[in-house]
């Protein structure tokens, strides 16, 4: 994993890092999310989402193992944004067409479907997709 950006203890606000485009990279993507010290609650659902959006990239942007998403986070205190970027500059169309919400009883599809869901505000524009959480609404859905 390549830091564009490294964290510290002391920013603990933003993160900027790459990692090449390999499912094998997910639980690494996951766990460095920890290192903006969120609270729990906001962390389990931003690992479910970060996790979600990466394997959009590396499912569905073409990129091959040798090429790397770019994952960008930024916490405000009480609101984090996260983008992943697979190819950016891209000029290709959106992935994200039609209805997000697969048929029941598929086995697959339902990432951008749980991003809908749990994200305060989520999007995606060619060679990128993003997402916020808000504290207060993580707080709300443990309770």
């Amino acid at each position: 994993m390549r830091r564009t950006q490294p964290a510290s203890p002391q920013s603990g606000r933003h993160l900027d890092f790459q990692v090449p485009a390999s499912p094998g990279m997910l639980r690494r993507v996951r766990d460095t999310l920890r290192d903006l010290a969120l609270p729990a609650d906001l962390l389990a659902d931003a690992r479910l989402l970060v996790n979600e959006l990466v394997t959009n990239s590396i499912r569905h942007s073409g990129l091959g193992p040798e090429e790397r998403v770019r994952i960008l986070a930024d916490w405000s205190g009480n609101r984090l944004r996260v983008d992943v970027y697979d190819r950016a500059g891209a000029r290709a169309p959106s992935p994200v067409v039609g209805a997000i919400r697969p048929r029941p009883g598929s086995q697959s599809g339902w990432g951008l479907y749980v991003v809908d869901r749990v994200a305060t505000r989520w999007g995606a524009v060619p060679g990128r997709y993003w997402f916020e959480l808000e504290l207060d609404q993580a707080e709300g859905r443990g309770a």
